[in-house]
């Protein structure tokens, strides 16, 4: 397997004896007899890519939600805007705030969030999954590493056969101990490469999220600073509004005209 990144990812000294132990470890691994030994340097690592795909795919799913709420909140108040116009519609007065309201309304949703969408696509996610999709290849590493052990095992079993026969065989024992060399330098060599680089995607993780991250923050910037203008064209018809008292008078109006709405004698009927 082979993941390209940026030259400083890789420390050379320290991948070289990482490789060493991982030769040593597994060499006497697998000349100890009686099977393939567990291998703590291993274990680490493999607990650390589990560790590392669940926040993966966390963090991917988080990312597509992200950019499922911003279209859902774009395409909401698109239909807020529009039903408010028809829930207006014959009213005989000026409604030049109403209709400066839809029309940002649908800027946004027909610009504004199409944009962001393709530009967080590109930027945030597509990295993020990219990344995601070499995991699959690891954990395919991971079984292949234990089906070779069990290649492994199978291959010291028949030797053991072999070397038990009486009287022995000795080009039956020959081809036995060769299949068992062929499956430890098979097994000896895709351990070392688990080892070694494990580590380097998992480092790899940061020159992934940083500039995504960077995108993540200037998308949403640049679509929130397009909303805003457009709601601020809305503002500029509103009224003037009142200072700090605003809000209470328009508590007060509101609530005078839900009084007399409960007057009528329609809404007196069953009190």
């Amino acid at each position: 397997m082979a993941l390209t990144a940026p030259r400083e990812l890789y420390c050379a000294g320290a991948c070289r004896d990482s490789t060493k132990r991982g030769v040593t470890r597994a060499g006497a691994n697998l000349r100890g007899g009686g099977g393939v030994q567990s291998d703590p340097e291993f274990n680490e690592q493999e607990i650390r890519l589990r560790n590392l795909e669940r926040r993966a795919l966390r963090l991917l799913q988080e990312t597509k939600g992200y950019r499922t709420s911003i279209a859902d909140m774009a395409s909401s108040q698109h239909g807020l805007a529009e039903n408010l116009s028809a829930f207006l519609m014959d009213v005989q007065r000026s409604q030049d705030h109403q209709a400066a309201y839809c029309q940002a309304a649908a800027s946004i949703s027909q610009e504004a969030q199409p944009q962001f969408n393709e530009i967080y696509t590109r930027t945030v996610m597509q990295p993020m999954a990219q990344y995601c999709g070499y995991l699959p290849e690891f954990d395919r590493a991971i079984k292949k590493r234990k089906q070779l052990s069990d290649d492994l095992e199978k291959a010291r079993r028949m030797l053991a056969k072999e070397q038990s026969k009486t009287p022995e065989d000795p080009a039956g024992v020959a081809r036995a101990e060769q299949d068992v060399q062929y499956a430890e330098e098979a097994y000896a060599s895709l351990n070392r490469t688990l080892i070694a680089e494990i580590p380097k995607l998992i480092n790899a993780r940061v020159y992934v999220t940083d500039p995504s991250f960077e995108a993540f923050v200037k998308t949403q910037l640049q679509f929130f600073s397009d909303s805003l203008q457009q709601m601020n064209r809305v503002a500029q018809r509103l009224p003037p509004a009142g200072g700090a008292d605003d809000d209470h008078v328009l508590d007060e109006r509101i609530n005078s005209v839900m009084s007399q709405i409960r007057s009528l004698d329609i809404c007196t009927l069953n009190v």
